[in-house]
């Protein structure tokens, strides 16, 4: 369970890192091809569309990693044959894990787990688009679009710039739910 859920977290980071390998290659070729360029400004280039890629990847991504990191702590009980006013829970997501740390050790450790990958997916993820955007609101409201605010574009450009977050809040009520 432990290779599934790790494989789920970081699937699309070595996905991210795969595009990005792909963009900074083009963005090479494509200055040494033209010698002219300004080495400045196409590396500006290659920020922005990395950005945009990891954001539009974590996006795409955050729901389906999140219900399957989720899905690492539901627990279903069964009735005990030995006794049956007792009941028993274990994991669903691997029904040979008690869901009881002082009885199966490998709970606490999947409990540990799951906390580790709960922090870096259904937390970081939208902390860090609050933080792109809070960083990129001045130059939204100005109307003046900078790298990193048309690298963020993706999470504010349908709403108005008194709006500029509820694409992050909506992410977080659809986490909730």
């Amino acid at each position: 369970m432990r290779a599934r859920i790790l494989l789920r977290a970081l699937g699309p980071v070595a996905l991210i890192m795969l595009i990005i390998f792909l963009i900074v290659l083009h963005g090479v070729v494509s200055h040494l091809r033209s010698r002219t360029g300004d080495i400045r400004r196409d590396t500006t280039t290659v920020l922005q569309r990395s950005l945009y890629t990891a954001i539009l990847v974590t996006y795409l991504m955050l729901p389906g990693v999140s219900r399957s990191i989720f899905k690492a702590r539901q627990c279903i009980s069964y009735n005990n044959n030995d006794s049956p006013s007792k009941r028993r829970s274990y994991l669903i997501a691997d029904l040979s894990v008690q869901c009881n740390a002082d009885e199966d050790a490998r709970f606490a450790s999947y409990n540990a787990f799951f906390w580790v990958i709960f922090a870096m997916w259904p937390v970081l993820v939208p902390l860090i688009y609050m933080l792109l955007l809070v960083k990129a609101t001045p130059a939204v409201r100005a109307q003046r679009l900078t790298p990193l605010a048309n690298a963020c574009r993706f999470l504010w450009r349908d709403y108005s710039a008194g709006l500029l977050f509820w694409e992050v809040i909506d992410l977080m009520r659809r986490l909730l739910l």
